[in-house]
């Protein structure tokens, strides 16, 4: 064997070397996140969750990431509230259930949460989970809007332009596109960039 191969082969057994020990310590930190999330750590039970359901470094299985998702949520963890609210409305890993998705939004709603208040607006709009009511949803965009979250901004915007849980008003509608916009919301830089009419009543929710 001459100097090349010699070092080519080398090189080879370095890298699968390294390869081999860089999985080891992934498997590691794997179960390590595992062992917290089953001794109640919300955080662990989280990321444990989100890697049963998008099958990332361990087999997919929705029915796990849920039991973790509700684990994270019942220890208080806001955003394993919001996702198990989404496992209960597409039914992964549990029954369809619109009302428990309902509960768990209008919790993380009810902390300031601007997901939370965004998809109860959303819910209250489209009876899901409950009778259709305009009012709540307007009352929980605006909360929203009022808090800073551009995407309530733009959806309170579009509900003044429509008159939907409020009279119709323009002006207020012109003053939270542009709040949305000026924090690059991309329909409201759109709506103030053309003022084009068609984006004025693409249909709110």
């Amino acid at each position: 064997m001459n100097n090349l191969s010699a070092i080519i082969l080398l090189l080879a057994i370095s890298l699968a070397a390294a390869i081999y020990f860089i999985r080891l310590a992934a498997r590691a930190r794997l179960q390590k996140k595992l062992q917290k999330a089953q001794q109640g750590d919300p955080q662990m039970q989280y990321e444990a969750a989100v890697l049963y359901y998008h099958g990332k470094a361990i087999k997919k299985d929705w029915p796990k990431a849920f039991e973790y998702m509700a684990a994270a949520a019942a220890n208080g963890h806001i955003k394993a509230t919001n996702a198990l609210a989404a496992l209960y409305m597409a039914g992964h890993g549990t029954e369809k259930d619109e009302t428990k998705a309902l509960k768990c939004y209008k919790k993380t709603a009810q902390q300031n949460d601007f997901e939370g208040m965004i998809n109860l607006a959303v819910m209250y709009r489209q009876a899901l989970g409950t009778q259709q009511n305009d009012a709540q949803a307007f009352a929980w965009l605006k909360k929203a809007a009022d808090g800073g979250s551009p995407l309530g901004q733009r959806m309170l915007a579009e509900f003044y332009y429509a008159g939907i849980g409020t009279e119709i008003d323009k002006q207020q509608g012109l003053k939270y596109y542009a709040l949305a916009a000026a924090q690059k919301e991309p329909i409201a830089v759109k709506f103030l960039k053309y003022r084009d009419p068609r984006l004025q009543h693409h249909g709110p929710m």
